[in-house]
């Protein structure tokens, strides 16, 4: 019998995803303040970048830890302990206390990214793809409040006073409390196995999948990086105006929003398989047709790379939650730290490309690469846990 959709612990879910991006997101509105005010080089800038994401290597760790926990919690600890640390941003005085905060954001938003999945796919029943629609739905809301709440609080207070927004960040961490604390402990399920339930054996499961999954992650990273870090420069260098280009990366995060929303479930409907192939051929056309057009049918080309780039992410963990593994915190932080370290590696390599060669040349040389995930794509298996 099919475990029931939980649609009102689904929404919780996401909610506490929403929470915590929003202040995990006050760094990039804050760095021209932070720089002016401090003093530091877009060298340095890019150093506290990388040093936020440090904490994303421990994933697998976190997962293992997290197996013996009851992973509830973790939603609530998690948001409470992002939004304090980055509330104080606008207080700092050095480089060094900024990196201070930034490395605490990042070990909590680690911590939260590895183990809220789990509960969710636990409460979306047999609608696992749904699920995971309405966790990436919350977090890419969250991306696109965040600039407005941290720009909106130093309007009203000043830099200085980014701090008032803890209180905000507390009493959202209460309300998750009182709905998440209703959720029995479920802890991961065990499979009942001759072996020991040992951190082999749970490798051993989910390496079939992350064969697949990992060069399709390598691949779509090439266009999506080069889209959603370097956006705003391309148009920039095409002629439009820096706001033109602001207001064009906010349209794209916005369609990217309603596309995870509805991606897991229409894969729940016609299967991970079909939904992936659509994305993965589709991707290079559009990312080419951007290159090479102008006015509203350019707009129409991002909104469909809006779609399209981040819409595959809730399949993906849809069909890391497909295995049952014996560890799915585990299962879910190797997938969590294999996409990071290769976003890692492409935006550094699109980075040096644009240098090169520059951005139009770039875009071009990445939808071409994208192409490479098709026949990965077509390498997964119509049955769900089987690939």
């Amino acid at each position: 019998m099919d475990k029931p959709f939980q649609k009102k612990a689904v929404v919780t879910i996401a909610a506490s995803h929403t929470l915590n991006d929003v202040f995990a997101s006050f760094f990039a509105p804050l760095l021209p303040l932070l720089s002016q005010k401090l003093g530091f080089s877009l060298a340095s800038a890019g150093l506290l970048s990388t040093v936020e994401k440090i904490p994303q290597l421990l994933n697998p760790l976190i997962g293992i830890i997290a197996d013996k926990w009851v992973v509830k919690w973790f939603l609530i600890i998690s948001p409470l302990i992002t939004s304090i640390a980055m509330s104080f941003l606008g207080n700092v005085s050095s480089v060094g206390e900024i990196a201070f905060v930034l490395l605490v954001s990042g070990f909590s938003s680690a911590l939260y990214h590895t183990t809220a999945p789990v509960l969710m796919r636990q409460v979306s029943g047999s609608k696992v793809g749904t699920g995971m629609s309405a966790f990436m739905f919350g977090g890419e809301l969250a991306r696109t409040l965040g600039p407005l709440v941290i720009m909106g609080a130093v309007s009203i207070w000043g830099i200085e006073g980014t701090w008032r927004l803890i209180p905000f960040g507390i009493t959202g961490a209460i309300i998750l409390y009182f709905q998440l604390h209703r959720l029995p402990d479920i802890r991961p399920e065990k499979k009942v196995k001759s072996e020991n339930n040992s951190l082999i054996i749970s490798l051993k499961e989910l390496k079939p999948l992350f064969f697949i999954i990992a060069p399709m992650l390598l691949f779509r990273a090439f266009s999506k990086t080069a889209l959603t870090t370097f956006l705003p420069t391309y148009l920039v260098q095409e002629g439009y105006t820096a706001v033109h280009a602001g207001i064009t990366l906010s349209f794209l995060e916005a369609v990217a929003a309603g596309a995870t929303l509805l991606s897991g479930t229409i894969s729940d409907k016609i299967g991970r398989k079909k939904i992936l192939v659509t994305i993965m051929a589709l991707s290079p056309i559009l990312m080419l047709a951007f290159t090479v057009t102008d006015g509203a049918i350019r707009l129409l080309t991002i909104a469909g790379m809006g779609a399209l780039f981040f819409s595959s992410t809730p399949v993906f963990m849809a069909m890391v939650h497909d295995m049952n593994s014996q560890s799915p915190s585990l299962a879910n932080g190797l997938f969590m730290t294999i996409n990071f370290a290769l976003t890692s590696f492409v935006a550094i390599t699109v980075g040096h490309w644009g240098d090169l060669f520059g951005l139009k040349m770039t875009y071009q040389i990445t939808a071409l690469l994208t192409a490479g995930s098709i026949p990965f794509a077509l390498m997964i298996k119509n049955e769900k846990g089987k690939q």
